[in-house]
C-alpha cells in the first residue's frame, strides 16, 4: 500500500461520473440514479426557510446591539432585512445565529436533530445524507453551542435518586504507570453524575476524572436538588455531603443486594436506566472527543426529557437556536479542531 493520501470524494460523487449513459450497464445506470437522486433531495431548497426566519422579528442589532433598528426591504432569498440606525449595518433574521452561513436548507437541520435524538452515530448520518465528513461534527458543535446552559436551571424534587456512571477516556489517552494502564475506578474513566425524581425530570453532569467524592457530587448535584427532598441512592460516602447540606432524607441501599434483585424490585431502577441509556448514546458515538462530553450531556438531557416526541424536541431546538443567538461558523470550527 503506498503512502500516497487517497483523494476523498464528494458526497455526491459515483464511479461512474464523467461516462456517457450508453456507457454504463443496466445495473451501474440504476445505482447511480438512485445515489444522484437521493442527494439532491437532501441538498433540495426548501420554500419554508424564509417564513421559518422572518417569524422572529428582530428588535436589537446582532452587531452592536443597539435596539434602534428599522425593517429595510427584503433579500433575494425573500429574508427580512433590518438596518441598525446607530452602526448602519444591515442584517437578516439569521444573521448571528448558527444559520448564520447556512448552506443547506433548514429541513436538512431538523431531519439532523430527530436523526440525533434517534440514536444514530455521526458516521451514519453522513452516510445516510450524503453529507461531507466534515459536516456532521460542524452541526453538532452547533448544536452543543445552541444547548449550552440548557440544565442550569433543572432541579429535582420529590423522591430523587442518584447515581454515577463511569465512561473511559480514548486508549491513547489512558494514563500507565510503570507501563501498565491503572483500572478500576482511575483517572482512566470519566466520571458522569446522573439523577432524576419522581417527576419524570432528568439531570446528567460530568463530575471529573476517577471516583466520585463529597465535592464532585456537591458540584454536580448541589444546586439541582430541592431542599427537604429523600434521596435514594448507594451507600457511596460522596453522597453524604448532599444530604446533610440539603437536609435530605437518606434512603441507602447496598450496591451488592441491589445487584442480586430483579430489575422491577430495584428501587434505583429509574436512575440505573438512564446510566444504561446514556453508555448506549456514547457509544453510538464512539471515538467521539471526550472535551465535548458535556455538549453530549445536554443533548441527552434533551432526549430525556420532555416534550417526549423527537419531532417536538427538534422544534425547540430550533426555537431555542433562534431565541438565544450564537453563531460559529465552519472555518472557525475547523481552525480549532483541524
Amino acid at each position: 500500500m503506498s503512502g500516497k493520501k487517497r483523494k476523498r470524494l464528494a458526497p455526491s460523487a459515483t464511479p461512474w461520473d464523467g461516462k456517457a449513459d450508453d456507457e454504463l450497464s443496466p445495473a451501474e445506470a440504476l445505482v447511480a440514479a438512485s445515489h444522484r437522486s437521493m442527494y439532491e433531495f437532501r441538498h433540495s431548497a426548501f420554500e419554508g426557510d424564509a417564513a421559518f426566519f422572518n417569524s422572529y422579528a428582530r428588535d436589537a442589532c446582532p452587531w452592536c446591539g443597539s435596539g434602534s433598528v428599522i425593517r429595510f426591504g427584503i433579500d433575494k432569498t425573500g429574508l427580512q432585512r433590518y438596518r441598525c440606525k446607530t452602526c448602519s449595518k444591515t442584517f437578516t433574521p439569521a444573521t448571528g445565529t448558527i444559520f448564520d452561513d447556512r448552506k443547506l436548507p433548514l429541513s436538512a437541520w431538523a431531519d439532523f436533530l430527530v436523526q440525533v435524538f434517534s440514536y444514530e452515530s455521526s458516521n451514519a448520518m453522513t452516510r445516510e445524507d450524503r453529507r461531507s465528513i466534515t459536516t456532521v461534527p460542524y452541526w453538532m458543535a452547533k448544536l452543543f453551542s445552541v444547548l449550552d446552559g440548557i440544565q442550569d436551571g433543572v432541579v429535582l424534587s420529590g423522591r430523587v435518586q442518584i447515581d454515577e456512571t463511569y465512561y473511559p477516556v480514548p486508549v491513547a489517552q489512558a494514563i500507565a504507570v510503570d507501563g501498565k494502564k491503572l483500572r478500576g475506578l482511575s483517572r482512566n474513566k470519566l466520571c458522569i453524575g446522573v439523577g432524576c425524581d419522581s417527576g419524570g425530570r432528568s439531570l446528567f453532569d460530568w463530575e471529573g476524572y476517577g471516583k466520585t467524592s463529597g465535592a464532585k457530587t456537591w458540584g454536580a448535584f448541589g444546586g439541582h436538588v430541592e431542599v427537604g427532598s429523600t434521596l435514594a441512592h448507594d451507600m457511596e460516602k460522596g453522597h453524604r455531603r448532599l444530604v446533610r447540606d440539603l437536609s435530605l432524607v437518606s434512603e441507602e441501599y447496598s450496591s451488592k443486594e441491589l445487584a442480586r434483585l430483579p430489575d422491577k424490585e430495584n428501587p434505583l431502577r429509574d436512575v440505573n436506566r438512564l446510566c444504561f441509556l446514556l453508555k448506549g448514546f456514547l457509544d453510538s458515538h464512539s471515538g467521539f472527543d471526550r472535551a465535548d462530553l458535556p455538549g453530549y450531556l445536554n443533548v441527552f438531557h434533551v432526549m430525556m426529557n420532555d416534550p417526549a416526541d423527537k419531532m417536538e424536541k427538534a422544534a425547540m431546538v430550533l426555537d431555542r437556536a433562534m431565541s438565544c443567538p450564537k453563531t460559529l461558523r465552519f472555518r472557525e470550527f475547523y481552525r480549532r479542531n483541524p
